[in-house]
């Protein structure tokens, strides 16, 4: 029994659950932030796949926090922690402008869609379609997307609309765990040798 708990499955699963629990907070708080893209009907969804992305950018980022975890490596935490958010903060207007002109609702369902018409309805509607008539062009193709635009394009809609709302779980994650290390590392003590330099320099034998 004993062989079995300090197995590496154990240890494994147990790692894996803290990794687990760390990704299921962070999609957590993006959900609170952006809803994720539409996805085709008989999916799951683009949500259980961002979880395992950030569970897996979670264990190398904890690796680096045990190595990089003291008072100097502050300012440098800090750096990086300012750096994530300004990239969090580009990818979150590039994903919300994606949203606005790749999607459209109709009769409650949000729809993709392509950047690419058909011929046929080239001819009938024209070689681009504003926003403001892509509703009318649903409510002619009864909400059927595949009938007014090209399968590559549409496509194309769903993986960037997929990619960049990818992109945006594991920044904030990294924001937030990149900030908290900073907590972290003020928290620290000073090296020994540090200490050990004080001690002398205040000594008796070294005052004038």
């Amino acid at each position: 029994m004993a062989d079995l708990k300090d197995s590496p499955w154990t240890t494994l699963r147990k790692n894996w659950t803290i990794l687990a629990q760390v990704a299921a907070g962070v999609t957590t708080i993006v959900a609170t932030i952006v809803a994720p893209p539409p996805t085709p009907v008989g999916t799951q969804g683009i949500r259980p796949f961002a979880s395992f992305v950030v569970a897996i950018l979670a264990g190398i980022f904890l690796l680096v926090l045990r190595r990089f975890g003291s008072r100097a490596h502050a300012p440098w935490w800090a750096a990086f922690a300012a750096i994530l958010l300004v990239l969090t903060v580009v990818d979150y207007f590039w994903y919300t402008n994606l949203v606005d002109i790749r999607t459209e609702t109709w009769h409650g369902r949000t729809i993709v869609c392509g950047t690419e018409l058909r011929p046929v309805i080239q001819k009938a509607y024209g070689a681009s379609i504003p926003k403001s008539r892509v509703r009318e062009l649903l409510e002619d193709a009864a909400g059927d997307p595949e009938l007014i635009w090209t399968d590559q394009s549409l496509r194309w809609s769903k993986d960037i609309l997929g990619i960049s709302y990818l992109v945006m779980v594991p920044l904030i994650g990294g924001c937030i765990m990149a900030t908290s290390q900073i907590a972290v590392c003020l928290a620290a003590k000073h090296p020994p040798r540090k200490q050990a330099k004080a001690a002398r320099r205040d000594s008796p034998s070294h005052s004038p």
